[in-house]
Order: C-alpha cells, then structure tokens, then sequence
C-alpha cells in the first residue's frame, strides 16, 4: 500500500480519495484491516481531525466497517446502500416509468438469456419455491410486490453475472415499488403475474432462450400495460406515484450480498 503525505486545506478529502483508491485498487483488500488513526496521521501528516473525518466518508461509502476491538475493516459496499444512492439520482433525475421500465424489459431478457445457458438446480428450485409461495400470497399486495422483486433477483443471481446483478437490483426495486397500486387495482394482475413466471422458469429449465425471452417480454408489457389501465401516466416521473413505504421495505429485505 502506498500513501503519501497530503495537502493540509483538503486533508480530509485526500484521506479519504487515498483510502479509497487503495480499497478499489485492491492495494487494501476487501476484509483487511485499516492503519489506525495514529498510523494514518503519521503516513499522512495530518492531524487526527482529518484522519477522522476522511474515515467518516469512508463509513458513509460502504468502503470500511468497525470489526472487532473497533478495527476498521475494507468492505464492500452493501446491496442496500448502491440502491439508495441508485434511487435518490433516478428520483431527483426526474426519471419517468417509462425510462425506467425500457431498461429493465432488457436487462430481463438478458437475465433470460444468461440463465438459459447457466443456471444451476438449486438456482430454479429457489425460483420454483418462490413461485409456490406467491400464489400462497395471492391477495396480499405487499407480499406480492415482494415476491415478484425476489423471483427477477433470483433470476438475476441465477445468470453468474454480477455486473447484470448490480446494475438490476436498485432498477428492479424502484420499477416495483409502484406495483402495490397495479396489483390492488387489478384483480387479475397476481395470476397473470404467477403465469408469467411458471413460463420463464419451465423455459429456463428446457434451456429455451427463445420462449424464455418471449415471455420476459410479455410479463414485461403486461406490466406496462397494467399500468395504463390503472390511469397511471407512463411519461410521469417515477417520484410521483412510488409507494415509498413499499420501496424503503423492499430495500431493507436485500439480502447483505445478492451477487452470484
């Protein structure tokens, strides 16, 4: 690891930017333990004010974590924080459903795609079981939209593909946070919801890319279109009908690590 002393107007910030390039790089590696803040002070030549506000924007990036007998630790930043920063930029973005929707109907064909070439027995048994237990659900909005959110990250796990995973989860989980208002409205949208899946999964299985993709695609402008019957504008953005009580739960139900 090599660190050098810093300018002392933007300690902090060097402290930080330093830090950060070393865990990135992997000059630090993601578990390994982080120089004290005497360390650091005399590596950096800076007084322990900046150390500790340089790691504070670590802790606040998902970069570093306290471990045992308070050690920072280099970590990975949690599944939860990258959707956070994801929907905070959509929303304040103005983002609309339906720029949002078009990338996530491709994301999923791919998802499709992938899984169709690698996907493993226990990964179609998590969504065969997933399934099952949505139609157990039906009637309950809440769990519903939950359920729906796991079966495309089991989808999205089950490709192998972390870039696909990372780039999916905060997308997917903004995209339907708004189903609680199209699934209550709608008395048919859970068995059409549950079809759907039954589909992709048996072509997932037959390693079908063409049906599988097809009816990713249909359960993608059926969600499309269940939004249009329920009088929601599609060119709206995404901020103005989001139940956020449903997304900040969708978002707390992550799981630590949902990469492959």
């Amino acid at each position: 690891m090599r660190l050098r002393q810093i300018n002392i107007a933007t300690s902090y910030q060097e402290v930080f930017q330093q830090l950060e390039s070393a865990i990135l790089k992997g000059s630090i590696k993601i578990g390994e333990t982080i120089p004290t803040e005497a360390e650091l002070c005399r590596i950096f030549g800076v007084k322990r004010s900046s150390v500790r506000e340089g790691i504070r924007l670590l802790e606040q990036s998902g970069l570093v974590a306290r471990g045992a007998g308070r050690r920072l630790i280099a970590t990975a930043p949690a599944t939860d924080r990258t959707s956070e920063n994801f929907i905070r930029s959509a929303t304040l973005n103005a983002v609309t459903l339906r720029e949002l929707w078009r990338v996530e109907r491709e994301l999923e064909a791919l998802a499709c795609r992938l899984a169709c070439e690698v996907a493993r027995s226990e990964h179609l048994d998590r969504l065969a079981a997933n399934i099952k237990e949505t139609r157990r659900s039906a009637g309950d909005p809440k769990a519903t939209t939950r359920l729906d959110m796991e079966f495309h990250r089991l989808l999205s796990q089950a490709t192998g593909n972390r870039a696909l995973t990372i780039a999916r989860d905060p997308l997917g989980i903004l995209l339907y946070a708004s189903t609680d208002f199209l699934i209550a409205r709608l008395d048919q949208s859970t068995g059409r919801l549950i079809t759907a899946h039954e589909n992709i999964l048996a072509a997932i299985r037959a390693k079908d890319v063409d049906l599988a993709v097809l009816w990713m695609t249909r359960h993608m402008d059926d969600f499309k279109r269940g939004c249009t019957m329920s009088g929601a504008d599609f060119d709206q953005p995404i901020s103005d009908f989001v139940d956020h009580e449903t997304l900040a739960a969708l978002i707390r139900a992550q799981p630590e690590t949902s990469l492959p």
